[in-house]
């Protein structure tokens, strides 16, 4: 069965919407983009006209790829003193020469959206990384009980790993049977043909097949590929349809819930900041 994270994602950005309509003034998100990356250009243009068409006032800053990390402090540092933006996203991937983790640490941990900072203070204990939170959201779509399931999480990013099964583990996961691998080629496959259900953003065209995995299991796709002009994921979403008990197609699958869940993050950290106002605004 297809588990579209669009359907789902419109009910969360309605819900969001009637927060919204509560609220004395509108929130703020500020995204800084750097260079000209379509796939980002097109992430932030999906961001802006979400976040424009449910109430939240939206601010986006473009440079080139010449811009300095001076400059890019400078400019973080503003939006960390402005009262009107109550979250600030860095649009990755960075260009090469910047130090990508370096500069997510400009933002004020009060307003670090995305959750990509380690530490970010009492923000933690309110939000949590959009990604993550669509993930689990779907998950939960599927109505599979996830205690005692065997989970392989297919990433090469140790962090994002760590993260994903400390949020499984949150809502019921077996930490000894969330299994990580970073890659599907050279490695048992054991562990793959064995899972009930499987998390993969390798950024690797169709590489996990249907051969790979067992009938009835469930697949989150995260990656993102282009094809001869066409968006594909990791999945090989037209053969595994026919095996598994839900799979999230790309596009309209984890993208959307990972902007929706990006709005919520928006204003609950604007009452968090209305209620403790973080020390810029103090």
């Amino acid at each position: 069965m297809i588990l579209l994270g669009s359907k789902l994602a419109e009910k969360i950005n309605t819900d969001t919407k009637k927060i919204l309509g509560s609220l004395k003034t509108k929130p703020g998100l500020a995204v800084v983009l750097v260079g000209n990356n379509t796939a980002s250009q097109l992430y932030v243009s999906i961001k802006k006209r979400v976040a424009e068409r449910i109430g939240i006032n939206f601010f986006k800053y473009h440079f080139s790829n010449s811009v300095s990390e001076k400059e890019l402090s400078k400019i973080i540092s503003k939006l960390n003193n402005n009262k009107n933006i109550n979250g600030i996203i860095i649009q990755l991937p960075l260009p090469e020469k910047f130090n990508t983790n370096k500069i997510i640490q400009f933002i004020s941990p009060e307003k670090d959206v995305d959750c990509l900072q380690e530490k970010n203070g009492k923000t933690a204990q309110k939000i949590s990384s959009p990604l993550i939170s669509g993930v689990l959201e779907l998950l939960k779509k599927t109505g599979q009980n996830i205690d005692n399931q065997n989970i392989s999480i297919v990433v090469k990013n140790k962090t994002f790993y760590k993260s994903v099964k400390k949020s499984l583990k949150k809502i019921g996961a077996t930490s000894e049977k969330i299994n990580w691998l970073t890659e599907i080629e050279n490695t048992s496959t054991n562990s793959l043909l064995i899972a009930d259900i499987i998390i993969i953003a390798l950024g690797k065209p169709r590489v996990l097949t249907a051969e790979m995995v067992k009938k009835g299991v469930v697949i989150i796709d995260i990656g993102i590929n282009k094809v001869n002009g066409k968006t594909v994921g990791d999945a090989d979403f037209d053969n595994l349809i026919k095996k598994v008990r839900f799979i999230t197609p790309v596009p309209n699958g984890v993208g959307p819930m990972t902007v929706a869940m990006l709005m919520s993050n928006v204003v609950k950290l604007y009452i968090l900041q209305k209620t403790t106002p973080t020390k810029s605004q103090k």
